[in-house]
C-alpha cells in the first residue's frame, strides 16, 4: 500500500534554521532530517514537500537537491516551492531553474488542489494572509490563497494547526519528521471544532 507524506521547510544547510532547531552543526540538522524520513517513507510513497528545502543560495539550494535526490530515490516527490526556492513563480527567473527541480521532483507547482472526504483541501507552502512568523509583518499576502481549508508550510509553528481550518506541515511541528496523511487530515478536522 502506498502512503502520502507531507512536509515542509527542511532549510537543509541553513546555519540560522539548524541553530533556532537546537543544532549547532547544520549537517547534524541535515542528517537527522534525512534519516527521519528515511526511516517512514519507503519507495513507492507519495511524499509533498511545501517549500524551503534550503537557505535558497544557489549552493545551497543545490546541495539540498541533491540531497533530497539521493535520500528519498524511489519516493515519489512533489514540490509546492517556498520563498526560499527559485523555481517559485514569485521569481522572475523561476522559469529557467524549473527545468532543475523537476529533475529531482516529479511535479513542481504553486499550489495544489485535493479531495479529502469530499472536501477541498489546497497545499501551498504560505498560510492565509495576514499571517507570518511572529512578530513579524505579513509577506507574501498577494500569492496566498484565500481558502476554507489549507495545509502549508512557512510559519515554523510548534503545533501543526494554525486557524480554523488551516494545518502547519513544517518538519517544526512534526517533530522534524514527515507527517503522514491520516494526521494531517485529523488535525485539519479538529481545528475546525477548536477555537485557536
Amino acid at each position: 500500500m502506498t502512503d502520502i507524506w507531507f512536509s515542509s521547510d527542511l532549510h537543509l544547510g541553513h546555519k540560522f534554521v539548524a541553530e533556532m532547531r537546537g543544532f549547532d552543526d547544520p549537517n547534524d540538522h541535515d542528517e537527522e532530517i534525512l534519516g527521519n524520513f528515511e526511516n517512514l517513507i519507503r519507495p513507492g510513497d507519495v511524499l509533498w514537500l511545501l517549500g524551503d528545502l534550503s537557505s535558497g543560495a544557489q549552493r545551497a539550494e543545490e546541495r539540498a537537491l541533491a540531497l533530497i535526490a539521493e535520500r528519498l530515490g524511489g519516493v515519489v516527490k512533489h514540490l509546492i516551492p517556498g520563498n526560499h526556492d527559485s523555481c517559485h513563480p514569485m521569481y522572475r527567473h523561476a522559469y529557467k531553474r524549473q527545468p532543475r527541480f523537476l529533475e529531482i521532483f516529479d511535479s513542481v507547482q504553486a499550489f495544489q488542489r485535493m479531495k479529502w472526504d469530499g472536501e477541498d483541501v489546497y497545499l501551498s507552502h504560505f498560510p492565509r494572509p495576514g499571517q507570518d512568523h511572529p512578530g513579524m509583518e505579513s509577506r507574501f499576502d498577494d500569492l496566498r490563497l484565500r481558502v476554507p481549508l489549507l495545509a502549508h508550510g512557512h510559519l515554523h509553528s510548534q503545533f501543526p494547526m494554525t486557524r480554523p481550518g488551516q494545518v502547519d506541515v513544517g518538519v517544526d511541528a512534526w517533530g522534524l519528521k514527515p507527517a503522514p496523511l491520516e494526521l494531517v487530515q485529523r488535525k485539519m478536522w479538529e481545528s475546525l471544532a477548536e477555537k485557536i
